[in-house]
């Protein structure tokens, strides 16, 4: 009994523009798997504005703050990680739906940051990075101007 059958097509067909189309979607198909590989072991990570800061959210859970490191050079912001794994426990996992692995996440920082007041925190899973703005990047409020 016959499960599967492979053709291969013949090399007296000529190729076809469905054929064309299909190679030209099957491309794009596995980009997007590629990239899904590829981000699959990266943190999310949430960047929200407020008025005098930006503020980096990044999900790791299972992380503690010893596995982090976050370094500055030339305006770009990397966060990376390198957990301690424990053996016993990744031996008897049954079902893992998120990693614990070595990571790196790089941010380019614009003008308005101001780098030596950076600041981090860990807690419940969320590593949260504080980026400060500079005085003359944070907007201000509307005003009157008096004519003498």
């Amino acid at each position: 009994m016959t499960l599967i059958s492979l053709k291969r097509p013949s090399a007296s067909k000529p190729y076809s523009t469905s054929d064309e189309y299909r190679d030209f979607v099957n491309s794009f198909s596995r980009a997007v798997n590629r990239y899904a590989k590829e981000c699959s072991d990266t943190p999310a990570v949430n960047i929200i504005e407020e008025p005098n800061q930006f503020r980096i959210e990044l999900a790791a859970p299972g992380y503690s703050k010893k596995d982090f490191s976050i370094n500055i050079e030339k305006d770009v912001l990397t966060i990376s990680a390198n957990p301690e794994i424990n053996e016993d426990v990744e031996n008897n996992i049954i079902q893992c739906e998120f990693g614990k692995g070595s990571f790196q996440r790089s941010f380019t920082m614009g003008r308005s940051i101001d780098s030596t007041k950076i600041g981090a925190s860990s807690k419940d899973g969320i590593l949260t990075i504080i980026l400060p703005k500079r005085e003359e990047a944070i907007e201000k409020p509307a005003r009157t101007i008096s004519i003498d």
